[in-house]
């Protein structure tokens, strides 16, 4: 193999990182020297892939890391320790697609004009790509890969694990499948073909536009089999549309445009470079101050909600990065956050030691994000900015909750703790209680018992939950603390 022309970067040249929560799981943020800039590590599951896989991902990235545009994640280079290995990416401030449209306390309201022209991008980096030679297939295509800069300016990233891009649906594997955004024919397992990105693109113009998940009413047992009969998601784009301020004439171009994305015969769908032509073409009747007014929006929103929100950031030394939780956390359907962890209590004198697990704890009390698995020594406490005593390893077993304003956004806080504590005899006990008071109803139920697992059940739960507001959460919330599923810390008088 010709010699690697990205530089492999070490623990030596990145000294510390933060732990950063996105609305679909938490990552890794250091700076990086040479530079001055931030960067995102992205760790891959070291013990779920062979020598053999490592060098297919190393390949494609230095091919595609020569293809450097505007459009495209901006590669670093290869992160290796004896432990892990990852790739290392500029940071992007404004988070994914994912983030701008789910975020709802950081974007209460989204400007037609940013979200146009992100999808524009999107369509512009997939013409890029499928006009290199050969062509350079994304295959998942989906708003956690497309991320924001600090213009709200979107660039692709993930289409050089040539490892995840063949879909299976194996019970260990079909979680990290989004078959949401999978065209007919690869779920039916068929070679992947550009048609296949611009069908994702049309699912994620859709979502984008009506800011809901898409098929979010449809069983998930069934999905699959509908989809490939031609289930397409809704409501209709143009209706969504009729509120805006967008010329009435340009409705039916962008509703034409999504239905022949998601065409059931690929021979129909329109190539990247034509979806590109069509969007430009929408964005033309914008003024370039309307998108400038977009962007100050949504940064005025973001700010204001993180100075209420007052969570502090935290510093780690390089040398306790750990990829471990990874190998577990990252089949989830939602690419939660990291599960909560046994802690190891070998490093802590006068404790039992225990066995210890590789994935984070949840939180810290104090900030919010998950801090890393062992008990460190107490230079290395001071390092991780925690002070710690063989007490407080034996007691810290189970993780504190933290009580919000209202039942809706304590529940949203605490979600990862409850699932890791939730039995399912409680949640069968909880939703027949809630069933008898009328607070969840039939179709509720079939929603939620129609996901695959126990923490889908419980996730399907919480969020049906949060859209049925105060009395439904409370009810949930107050189920818990009898039954000392988790332990409630008091809230902070300041």
């Amino acid at each position: 193999m010709t010699e690697m022309s990205l530089p492999v970067i070490s623990q030596r040249d990145l000294k510390t990182y933060q732990i950063v929560k996105t609305s679909t799981e938490y990552v890794y943020k250091s700076t990086y020297p040479p530079t001055g800039s931030s960067v995102f590590i992205k760790l891959l599951a070291v013990n779920e892939r062979n020598d053999r896989h490592h060098q297919e991902i190393l390949s494609d990235v230095e091919y595609v890391s020569r293809r450097r545009s505007r459009l495209l994640l901006d590669i670093a280079g290869i992160f290796r320790t004896p432990s892990t290995f990852g790739i290392v990416t500029e940071w992007m401030p404004n988070g994914s697609l994912h983030s701008l449209l789910y975020q709802r306390d950081l974007y209460p309201t989204l400007p037609l004009s940013t979200i146009l022209r992100i999808l524009t991008d999107v369509a512009a980096g997939m013409t890029l790509l499928h006009g290199q030679q050969p062509p350079i297939l994304l295959q998942r295509l989906k708003p956690s890969n497309i991320l924001l800069d600090a213009q709200y300016r979107a660039k692709l990233t993930d289409f050089w694990q040539s490892d995840l891009q063949k879909v299976s649906f194996s019970k260990d594997q079909q979680d990290e499948t989004s078959v949401e955004y999978l065209s007919p024919r690869r779920l039916q397992k068929y070679d992947p073909t550009t048609a296949d990105d611009v069908y994702s693109f049309g699912i994620i113009s859709h979502e984008a536009l009506c800011r809901k998940r898409p098929f979010h009413q449809r069983n998930p047992l069934k999905l699959v089999t509908e989809i490939t009969r031609g289930i397409r998601p809704q409501p209709n784009i143009e209706d969504v549309l009729t509120e805006t301020s967008l010329h009435h004439s340009q409705h039916g171009n962008l509703n034409q445009l999504m239905h022949l994305c998601w065409h059931q015969n690929p021979m129909m769908r329109p190539p990247a470079d034509v979806c590109l032509s069509r969007l430009n073409n929408v964005l033309q009747n914008f003024l370039k101050e309307e998108f400038q007014r977009g962007v100050d929006t949504l940064n005025k929103s973001k700010e204001k909600a993180e100075l209420q929100s007052q969570e502090q950031v935290m510093e780690f030394d390089i040398k306790y990065l750990d990829a471990g939780w990874l190998t577990r956390s990252h089949k989830t359907r939602t690419q939660s956050v990291p599960e909560e962890s046994t802690i190891d209590h070998s490093l802590c004198p006068g404790t039992m030691k225990e066995k210890r697990s590789a994935s984070l704890p949840v939180s810290s009390i104090k900030t919010n994000i998950p801090i890393p698995t062992t008990c460190p020594d107490p230079r290395a406490a001071r390092n991780y900015g925690l002070h710690r005593n063989a007490a407080d390893c034996a007691s810290n077993s189970k993780p504190h909750l933290v009580s919000r304003r209202t039942y809706v956004e304590t529940l949203k806080m605490n979600r990862e703790a409850i699932l890791n504590r939730v039995t399912e005899g409680h949640l069968n006990n909880l939703i027949d209680t809630m069933m008898s008071k009328d607070v969840l109803f039939r179709d509720d139920y079939e929603h939620i018992n129609a996901e695959r697992t126990l923490r889908d059940r419980i996730r399907r739960c919480l969020e049906t939950c949060s859209e049925k507001g105060e009395e439904a959460s409370k009810m949930f919330w107050d189920s818990l603390c009898p039954r000392n599923v988790i332990y409630t810390h008091p809230r902070n008088p300041a």
